[in-house]
């Protein structure tokens, strides 16, 4: 097919290179990700020469707006840009609820990308890049509308992709060399200060920092740096370039924006977060709750503490866990299925709860018991980001480990894995183990849908079918039970719809657990 049949993505970006730049990079990250998929247009108001010469190379076409204030845009972009047929895809802070609400007679999808959730949306789709944010905490008006949030669906240049993708097989960096980048504008001007903290403590042996074209400082923060032998400054480096530093550096001071999951991707290590502005607080907060970064006032103590480089290793390992370069292939089928997805009911509709959380169709959808063929399949499905970050135990799994232990859950007549197959391609799985010792003990249920098929509601189908298949393989009486994280709700929904009973909640590993229990009387009736 030409690239002028494609369906078009249209990209409108709040920002430029004096402010709000990460907005424009992130969509950029987006439109290479789609690319293959879609013809890509971006628009923008009064872009500098450099920029320019960026969307250019990057997009199929660049559209520059007259300038005009927000009101006055959706009339603008129905009028020279919008067709009936395109995905308008918004990333800024000013396309509040009533700019949404006039663009979108005007295509076929909008998209948002979003990290405030602080007004209402009218999208089919939003993303928002901060993890532990649920649809609860949106106020999603338009009918069937869907978040994606999370480091596995943030848009990331394609030299960060590729590096978190083989970051398991590079040396890692010390924590004597630190990155600074506190934004390309850095319109604080911090950056000259936290080089001067960071030079001062003893064991830190070099400092790079980074700032973009836009930075308003940068003649004195050269002479300032004249005379620090331990600092290298860096200005406005090619993605390749700032991959290849970031690896070189053990440690960095980053603002909690893209440039940390960048830095996460590109290898990682002992990373201090920095907010410089309100719409980092969400990120901020999820990188340091899942153990992916520390806050900068904690600098000082770590880095001459004698453990910064066993921290630095224990950040590492959870950082790879969440950043696994698989992100353009979650969202090209997540955008796959928004092109293909039945047109939105008319505003205004009311849609009931049941209907919101309606499983998809899975006519195509078989059980068949797992065999030792599968076990690199269910190692890729333990080791994706949001299944280690739900379970128990959630550091990676190690391929030797995992290949005994699949070996003896095989030849274990308690044991019972499952893979679930959508018109023969593997989805996801259900295992579900009881106890020899005590056969009156719960089976407990470990269950994930693979990443590619999230968001069409297969989680109940795969355990109602799973649930179907052990009723045929298990005699007798049995009970089963599952135990979810709290934060899990997507989980916690999928055993409420089959009729299990919420139980007092359990303590593992220093953490309460949700349960919930399914019993033997319970299973008389049809699931």
């Amino acid at each position: 097919m030409s690239r002028s049949a494609l369906p078009r993505l249209v990209l409108r970006a709040d920002g430029n290179p004096r402010i709000g730049l990460g907005h424009v990079m992130r969509l950029l990250a987006l439109a290479d990700m789609l690319g293959p998929d879609f013809r890509t247009v971006f628009v923008i108001q009064e872009p500098s020469a450099e920029l320019q010469q960026l969307l250019t190379a990057a997009v199929d076409e660049v559209v520059d707006m007259t300038p005009q204030p927000a009101a006055g845009e959706p009339a603008w972009l129905a009028q020279h840009v919008l067709q009936p047929h395109d995905i308008l895809i918004l990333d800024g802070y000013g396309f509040e609820y009533s700019y949404q609400q006039e663009v979108r007679p005007h295509v076929a999808r909008l998209v948002c990308l979003d990290d405030l959730h602080s007004f209402p949306s009218a999208a089919d789709l939003v993303i928002n890049p901060a993890g532990g944010v649920l649809a609860a905490d949106y106020e999603l008006r338009q009918p069937g509308a869907r978040l994606l949030s999370g480091p596995a669906y943030a848009p990331l240049r394609p030299a960060y992709m590729a590096a978190a993708a083989t970051a398991a097989e590079r040396p890692a960096a010390a924590p004597d060399t630190i990155l600074i980048c506190l934004g390309g504008a850095d319109p604080a001007q911090q950056t000259q200060r936290v080089a001067e903290a960071l030079l001062a403590l003893a064991p830190v042996r070099q400092v790079h920092a980074v700032v973009g074209s836009a930075y308003q400082g940068w003649d004195t923060l050269q002479q300032w740096a004249a005379d620090q032998p331990r600092l290298l400054l860096h200005r406005n480096l090619a993605a390749a370039d700032m991959v290849a530093l970031m690896q070189l550096c053990g440690a960095a001071v980053c603002a909690p924006s893209t440039v940390s999951y960048e830095y996460c991707a590109a290898g990682g290590g002992l990373l201090f977060t920095q907010p410089l502005a309100d719409n980092q607080r969400g990120i901020d907060r999820f990188l340091r709750e899942q153990g992916l970064a520390l806050p900068y006032h904690s600098a000082a103590n770590v880095l001459t503490s004698g453990e910064a480089a066993r921290v630095a290793d224990r950040m590492r390992q959870a950082q790879r866990r969440h950043f696994d370069g698989r992100v353009a292939e979650r969202l090209r089928q997540a955008f796959a299925e928004l092109v293909s997805a039945e047109p939105p009911a008319e505003q205004g509709a009311v849609v009931t709860p049941a209907a919101r959380s309606a499983p998809a169709a899975t006519d195509g959808l078989t059980t068949r018991r797992a065999t030792a063929d599968d076990a690199r399949l269910y190692f890729d499905w333990a080791n994706d980001p949001a299944v280690r970050q739900n379970a128990v135990q959630t550091e990676p799994i190690e391929w030797e480990g995992h290949r005994g232990w699949f070996a003896r859950r095989l030849a274990d007549a308690d044991a019972y894995l499952y893979v679930l197959e959508q018109d023969g391609t593997p989805v996801g799985q259900v295992r579900i183990e009881f106890e020899a010792e005590r056969p009156a003990a719960p089976g407990l249920i470990d269950y994930s849908v693979d990443a590619a098929w999230r968001g069409r509601g297969l989680g109940t189908a795969l355990l109602h079918q799973a649930l179907r298949q052990l009723r045929q393989d298990r005699a007798g009486d049995w009970t089963v039970v599952g135990q979810v994280k709290p934060q899990n709700q997507a989980s916690a929904r999928v055993f409420e719809r089959l009729g299990f009973q919420r139980q007092p909640a359990a303590w593992l590993h220093g953490q309460p657990y949700d349960v919930f229990l399914r019993t033997a009387a319970a299973f008389g009736r049809p699931l």
